[in-house]
């Protein structure tokens, strides 16, 4: 009888579920935190002023979606740039603020994108919407369009401002 009383019992609290275990966070400083995320990105901005400032040579120009840029080559023809769907091939590098090169166009490779059908950073996705083919620009891009709080998880740190080339070889319209 006392082991019939006991494999019950057993049988019982086997049965229960499991409560599930959370991390516990003891830094008092989320990154959720309003004020914080004002403060990176105002640092941010000091860099990328403290940049252009010591660039006068280059005409960068403030954009609304968020970032500045200068062409490198600009294509004056009538041609359009990418819209919804078209498919674009172009060549990229990366460098920090003090150039210093995080990526080059050999590393990265060719690019062939599929306008707003697929996964691309803000920033670039952004930035082929004003190129035209035969185009190359420089952007400085900052961290909430580029790669955020995490960085790459390789060479770009958390909360960076990048700087991106971008050369745009095609652009194919699926629009006939």
């Amino acid at each position: 009888m006392k082991l019939l009383k006991f494999v019950i019992i057993v049988l019982f609290f086997s049965c229960s579920e499991n409560e599930p275990r959370y991390a516990v966070n003891h830094n008092k400083k989320s990154i959720e935190n309003p004020s914080i995320l004002k403060n990176i990105i105002s640092e941010q901005n000091q860099k990328i002023d403290k940049y252009l400032s010591k660039n006068p040579d280059k005409n960068y120009i403030n954009s609304k979606r968020g970032f500045w840029y200068f062409y490198n080559e600009k294509n004056n023809s009538n041609d359009k740039s990418a819209e919804f769907g078209d498919s674009i091939i172009f060549d990229y590098s990366m460098t920090d603020l003090n150039n210093n090169i995080i990526y080059d166009y050999e590393t990265i490779g060719e690019q062939n994108y599929i306008m707003e059908k697929q996964q691309i950073i803000t920033g670039i996705r952004e930035a082929l919407k004003i190129l035209k083919k035969g185009e190359i620009a420089t952007f400085i891009l900052p961290s909430y369009i580029a790669y955020g709080m995490y960085g790459d998880l390789n060479k770009i740190p958390p909360n960076t401002a990048i700087i991106c080339t971008i050369k745009v070889k095609s652009i194919n319209s699926t629009k006939n």
